[in-house]
């Protein structure tokens, strides 16, 4: 069976939107995602972030940057899935959509898809993973923690209602200054 994992970037108390106002990307964490985005089945992205998303990978083949070439090219390719309410016009390659109604439908079409592929891979948005986090609907977390308390803006753990005990299975600092954390439910 797959599994189901969340990645973000997030500030020090918890903002995950807006992140191009602070996060402070590197080659150095580009390259950890290029491995991971190899690692990856399917992608799942919630009906909010999806077109912006799309366009940004889709123009991203063109980059100047070796690297972010080499991942718009990994994430044009990996098969995606759109969470959504509602009916989402799909324009980016490989994409299909899950239109669910409430919570417990959405949570049979991740375990279906769990018994389909091995890993997969959250992206966004903030509503989408505070919804998977309420729900328990993951496996594991990847935070990518930057050094700034960004003050406003949606929190990653805002919708959860109960308490989740994870345990930590690795851990990197970055050069800049960010920390890459791992944990397993």
């Amino acid at each position: 069976m797959g599994k189901i994992i969340l990645t973000m970037q997030v500030s020090l108390d918890g903002v995950v939107s807006d992140e191009h106002l602070w996060m402070m990307l590197s080659e150095e964490i580009l390259e950890d995602y290029l491995e991971y985005y190899n690692t990856v089945d399917t992608i799942i992205v919630g009906k909010n972030s999806y077109a912006s998303l799309a366009e940004y990978w889709q123009q991203a083949e063109n980059s100047s940057n070796e690297l972010e070439r080499a991942i718009a090219r990994r994430m044009n390719e990996i098969p995606k899935v759109v969470v959504s309410h509602s009916e989402v016009d799909l324009v980016w390659r490989n994409s299909e959509q899950i239109v669910v109604k409430d919570d417990g439908e959405l949570a049979r079409e991740l375990e279906a898809l769990k018994n389909r592929v091995n890993q997969i891979s959250v992206e966004s948005g903030a509503k989408t993973w505070q919804s998977f986090i309420q729900n328990e609907l993951y496996d594991e977390l990847w935070l990518l923690v930057h050094p700034v308390i960004a003050s406003q803006g949606d929190k990653l753990f805002a919708l959860a209602d109960k308490q989740q005990s994870l345990r930590l299975t690795g851990n990197k600092t970055y050069k800049n200054g960010v920390i890459g954390l791992y944990y397993q439910k």
